[in-house]
């Protein structure tokens, strides 16, 4: 680190599937080592500058993970070249192989992916004992071809210079780059969620003597570093996520406190991004993710540039400022582990990508010289174990954002919060002392600050615990095709499922109200939102549900396109017949029609947003009151003017799109790419904006998962409040995930943060959008008892 806010930030990922998929080939053969992710990488993917933008310098681009052995993953730097060649953007490109050794990397997967995939087509392996000896089938060949490599170059060497031998060398290209990995050329990337995977990937390379350089994902492999450690050939790299889970069975045990285990155990960890399920221009934000939950600064910091760079072979040349290495270095605006950090400038082999002038560059480094940008986190003290009370009194407060239009600040005198079995029984900075204190628990927030119960927009809170494991799902709605067939549109409110490890999750950090619509990844209605409290274990708690119907949804775009309907065109067609033709009818289509309840559409492009916006004219035209609320919106920024004039709010989710798919190609990533991002342009415009739950693209099929991260919600406010260079207020960035979407979905909340109304609200030990500040107290979310000190699992 050169200063504060300078660091080299290369190497930073083994990124899986970084720009291409290797097309189709994956549902035709289970072993591909002899396929290049290197043929298939395209130098003018636009994807490349925009992880650039984030600080990524180089990256491991690999094959997916559907098949046993995948193909051989490629190293580029990302930056363009002048012949737009991926051979001339390799790490290897030009390098002198007699004085440096040119790695080969190789990417292998076990688990579900292979075992789901051919056990639809009754193909071997549909089971884990079957990939084991698929695995073992194919390193026996390759070290069968290895022993009549070795021996014809001994029988080679014996010959005088006048004989040769008969028979040509033993070579084969399927089992060329097994060959190599036998013989230490080549990097092993292994795709393993679960802990028994991992040991049987380890038992199969000591049988066959070769090494792993990096396990992925490793969901719940840190329950088993003792073998790790010392069963494994090498020091073995986990390349993780440090807190995204749950999406499938085998990363439902993933733990925010995995990083500092392994950590802890001396295994080495990297983080990693599947871009583009998630966008690695966000890198660094999983480091300040781990950071958060306990890994110091150091290895988080290592974990994105020293670490991923051993792990590929190359940390003789990128990973840390030093002489002789690659002039690979980012200068950041803040500390990189603060949240929203962005760089300003990002060098690849010396040459900058964004072409920052000298004097900015200057002036914000000043600034953040001066400024104690450095998220501070207290390793030094011992872990309170996590406890409820039915009552509490909380001071040392600094602010509380009690709703849009008040909020109480330090600066007006000492603020205390007091809580008597689950009631607020004073707030403000006249609350007397009770003459029972012994019956309080008393809270120092040392100067933190208090917001209402955040509020989850959310894809599958209380509905599915598991979202791609059916059996724990309430399901996916079965698309209508007829504008009149309102008896077939599903209530969310009957497929809620209480006291989930989700659920759980997101109380934890003050996320105390969800509103999640029925289940639908092709459906153009999915169906009627509901509203609940998440802390509930039952619906026979108290009161555990806020709104049986919220909204109704629907969603279009090409990804929702089917044999019934295979256009846009004709679901926004069969949005408008269902409205219009039932604008005089008491179902919910009639209902929607009328403004009864809003009506939420998840789309992206400008414009289809633009034929929405057409289509609320048109039902107003007929007498109706179309309240239409627009979800998604990568592309809403380009029309915001007409979204205020007509006042349809938008739900961002993601708060920070990336330009997936082509009806999203206009995003704005954001500094040093673009100056705004579409937040800052909507506020601009008066646009009532909400940010929902980050959705991840997954899969072919671009199915559209949470994976856990109902809990980042408050990060996700504070990151655009930061980066809007003053536009929107912390105050705005905090109505975003509170008193906005209850604006926009209609819900009949009491403010849980005044005298005589049932607690809801969530405090931190510091501002909730310094990354290092953590969830002290949460009350409400449908329990009595004040929850202190949660922890994260």
């Amino acid at each position: 680190m050169l200063k504060r806010n300078i660091l080299l930030q290369d190497s930073l990922i083994c990124i899986a599937m970084l720009l291409s998929h290797l097309g189709h080939i994956y549902l035709v053969l289970k072993t591909l080592m002899k396929v290049r992710a290197q043929d298939a990488i395209s130098p003018s993917d636009p994807a490349i500058r925009i992880i650039a933008s984030g600080g990524v310098t180089t990256s491991l681009v690999l094959p997916g993970s559907l098949n046993l052995m995948g193909g051989e993953g490629f190293v580029i730097k990302m930056r363009p070249v002048e012949t737009v060649s991926v051979d001339d953007m390799g790490i290897n490109a030009n390098i002198d192989t007699r004085k440096e050794r040119a790695w080969r990397w190789l990417k292998m997967a076990c688990g579900e992916n292979p075992k789901n995939l051919y056990s639809s087509r009754k193909q071997i392996p549909t089971t884990r004992l079957g990939e084991a000896w698929l695995f073992r089938k194919y390193f026996a060949k390759a070290q069968a071809l290895k022993q009549k490599q070795d021996d014809w170059c001994n029988a080679a060497a014996k010959l005088s210079n006048r004989e040769q031998l008969s028979s040509y060398f033993p070579e084969d290209l399927e089992l060329e780059s097994l060959v190599a990995l036998l013989r230490g050329d080549v990097k092993l990337n292994i795709h393993c969620h679960e802990a028994y995977d991992t040991e049987t990937m380890i038992r199969i390379s000591s049988e066959f003597n070769f090494t792993i350089a990096a396990i992925h994902h490793a969901s719940s492999a840190y329950m088993i570093t003792d073998i790790i450690k010392k069963r494994a050939k090498n020091n073995i790299t986990i390349a993780m996520f440090p807190e995204l889970w749950g999406h499938k069975m085998e990363a439902f045990h993933g733990s925010t406190k995995a990083p500092k285990i392994f950590v802890d155990a001396q295994i080495p960890v990297a983080f990693k991004s599947d871009h583009d399920v998630s966008n690695a221009q966000n890198l660094a934000y999983e480091a300040a993710k781990a950071y958060h939950y306990g890994l110091d600064e150091h290895h988080s910091l290592a974990a994105i540039t020293s670490v991923p760079a051993k792990a590929l072979g190359l940390d003789h040349r990128i990973g840390q400022i030093s002489l002789g290495f690659d002039a690979d270095v980012v200068v950041w605006d803040s500390h990189p582990l603060s949240l929203g950090a962005t760089p300003l400038e990002v060098y690849i082999d010396g040459i900058p990508q964004f072409n920052t002038s000298l004097s900015v560059l200057s002036n914000e480094t000043s600034k953040q010289s001066l400024s104690n940008s450095t998220p501070k986190s207290d390793f030094t003290r011992k872990p309170v174990k996590s406890r409820t009370t039915s009552s509490a009194i909380l001071k040392n407060i600094d602010k509380i954002y009690v709703d849009k239009n008040h909020t109480i600040s330090s600066e007006e005198g000492n603020i205390s919060i007091i809580v008597k079995d689950g009631i607020i029984e004073c707030i403000g900075i006249n609350c007397m002392i009770p003459s029972n204190i012994s019956s309080y628990e008393i809270i120092d927030l040392e100067g933190g600050y208090v917001l209402p119960g955040i509020i989850a927009v959310s894809p599958a809170l209380g509905l599915a615990e598991i979202e791609l494991e059916s059996s724990t799902s309430d399901g996916q709605v079965v698309p209508i095709r007829n504008p009149y067939d309102t008896e077939d549109i599903i209530y969310a409110i009957d497929g809620l499922k209480l006291g989930g490890k989700h659920l759980e999750s997101a109380y934890k950090a003050g996320v105390l109200t969800a509103v999640t619509a029925p289940m639908s990844y092709k459906a153009v209605f999915a169906g009627i939102s509901m509203a609940f409290k998440t802390g509930a274990r039952s619906i026979l708690d108290y009161e555990p549900i806020i709104s049986e119907t919220v909204a109704l949804h629907a969603q279009i775009g090409t990804q929702y396109k089917d044999d019934r309907i295979p256009t846009v065109s004709g679901q926004i067609s069969l949005i408008r017949k269902s409205l219009i033709k039932n604008l005089a009818h008491q179902n919910i289509f009639g209902r929607a029609a009328r403004g009864d309840i809003p009506l939420i559409v998840y789309v992206d492009s400008k414009d289809e947003i633009a034929s929405l916006i057409k289509l609320k004219i048109l039902v107003k035209n007929y007498g109706g009151n179309l309240k239409l609320v627009i979800s998604g919106g990568a592309e809403a920024h380009m029309i915001a003017i007409e979204l205020a004039k007509n006042e349809i709010p938008v739900i961002v989710n993601p708060s920070r799109p990336a330009p997936k798919l082509w009806t999203a190609q206009h995003v704005l990533t954001g500094p040093p790419i673009t100056d705004k991002t579409g937040i800052d342009i909507l506020h601009e415009n008066n646009v009532k904006i909400g940010i929902g739950v980050s959705l991840f693209s997954f899969g072919f099929n671009s199915y559209l998962l949470g994976f856990g991260s109902e809990r980042n919600l408050v990060w996700d406010a504070g990151w655009v409040s930061r980066n809007s260079k003053g536009l929107i207020s912390q105050k705005d960035a905090v109505g975003f995930i509170t008193w906005n979407l209850e604006e926009i979905l209609g819900l009949n909340m009491s403010n849980g943060l005044l005298k005589g109304n049932i607690a809801n609200f969530v405090a931190y030990n510091g501002n909730p959008f310094d990354i290092s500040k953590k969830v002290k107290i949460v009350a409400g979310g449908g329990r009595r008892d004040v929850l202190i000190d949660p922890e994260q699992d």
